[in-house]
Formats: C-alpha cells, sequence, structure tokens
C-alpha cells in the first residue's frame, strides 16, 4: 500500500535531509583538519593564516615509523620462535 503525503511534509523531509547532511559535513571539518594538517610539511602547519592547499608529504610518518624501528634494536630470534604467533 502507498504511503500518501502531502506537498508539506515531502517539502519539510526534505529540508530535513539537507539540514542532516549541513550538519554532517560541518561536524566533519575539524577531522578533515586534523587528517590535512598530519600531511603537511611543519611550515604550512604552523603558519598563520593556515594554509588550505599545499603539497601533502609522508616524510614525517616515514621518520616516525622508522626511528622507532631503529630504537628496538636486534630481536632475539629465540624469543621471537616462541611467541604464542
Amino acid at each position: 500500500m502507498a504511503v500518501v503525503q502531502s506537498r508539506a511534509s515531502r517539502w519539510w523531509n526534505r529540508a530535513a535531509i539537507v539540514a542532516a547532511l549541513a550538519l554532517l559535513v560541518i561536524s566533519m571539518i575539524p577531522l578533515y583538519w586534523i587528517g590535512s594538517t598530519a600531511f603537511k610539511p611543519r611550515s604550512a602547519a604552523t603558519t598563520v593564516p593556515p594554509t588550505v592547499f599545499f603539497a601533502p608529504e609522508a616524510t614525517p610518518f616515514i621518520k616516525l615509523f622508522t626511528a622507532r624501528v631503529q630504537q628496538g634494536g636486534a630481536r632475539d630470534e629465540a624469543a621471537y620462535a616462541a611467541g604464542p604467533w
């Protein structure tokens, strides 16, 4: 059975959908800002006013993960082989 809706109720439904989408976009802006800042070079991340368009780079992530691997030192092969994995 089809649901009968008036013109006004359809308009309010569409307005509610548009409002919900607008709130979703507005609430996602801080997450975009955090994610984009992670890929900015340090000079672009700390500028005032903030830069919106930039050339992304992965150098900070490469430095982070290689520094952690280098700090770990050599692993003990016997302990590694006896692990539960």
